[in-house]
């Protein structure tokens, strides 16, 4: 049976075991979605980890949130408009001084070995430069059914691109699929259905109370972000979000 069955809804069934994903590693402490980042959330007990894919000119994955470069790496341009070994030249640390100096922008394969050497869940969130939509989820997501285990069950890929999330559906079916938008829409449940996804994620300061009531009222698996207040944190969980997304690994709530 594929992934896609509805009953993965049900709360008993949760796809992501567990209610704290650390965004893009940890960016307080380290450059966001680079290896150093990644270490320092799993080295302060994340179980899950989210990353942003996205293409080089030439087709690459390498792991980015901007279609820019430049506020997090000492470059300037469009990741799209950058060959790999371009994007590879940059140094993605300067934000955090001498201690991170040299740190390279990851590719997606540096990334799954980290993760699969370090036993955490991967959230892949597929950020296609607008009109790139299927070619970044068909590179993204072939490479990662070629070294992800088919036993490993701490995966799936979100995106706000609903066309991205079916192109990973074709390609890996069994994988969950999280869709990711920013205000919280009316019939949660319907949305998903239409969508062919088993996880919404929400952006948190779109969200009314009585959006997230709404939201746990619909019986589906979902997540808030971005989360950094351990306030915030407790009571998005209370009322009803099964994972939150944090900056911060180790958040306390």
């Amino acid at each position: 049976m594929l992934i896609s069955d509805h009953t993965l809804n049900k709360r008993s069934d949760r796809v992501v075991k567990s209610n704290h994903i650390a965004h893009r590693g940890a960016p307080y402490l380290a450059p966001e979605n680079t290896l150093p980042s990644f270490s320092a959330a799993v080295e302060r007990g994340a179980q899950w980890i989210e990353v942003d894919v996205k293409l080089t000119r030439d087709m690459q994955p390498v792991i980015i949130h901007d279609d820019s470069v430049e506020r997090t790496t000492n470059g300037k341009g469009f990741v799209a408009n950058l060959s790999f070994e371009e994007i590879r030249a940059l140094d993605a640390g300067v934000c955090f001084g001498h201690i991170f100096k040299g740190v390279k922008v990851p590719t997606l394969v540096e990334t799954i070995e980290f993760v699969l050497d370090k036993g955490v869940g991967l959230q892949l969130e597929i950020k296609p430069t607008s009109g790139q939509e299927i070619e970044t989820a068909e590179i993204a997501v072939n490479q990662l059914k070629t070294l992800w285990p088919e036993n490993n069950k701490k995966l799936f890929i979100t995106s706000f691109s609903e066309v991205a999330l079916r192109v990973a559906e074709r390609i890996m079916p069994d994988v969950p699929r999280a869709l990711a938008v920013c205000v919280p829409p009316k019939d949660p449940a319907a949305l998903l259905a239409r969508t062919g996804c088993q996880i919404l994620h929400c952006v948190l300061d779109f969200a009314t109370d009585e959006d997230i009531r709404r939201l746990a009222d619909s019986g589906i698996e979902f997540a808030l972000a971005i989360v950094n207040d351990p306030i915030s944190a407790r009571r998005c969980i209370d009322m009803g979000a099964q994972t939150i997304l944090s900056d911060i690994p180790d958040l306390k709530f």
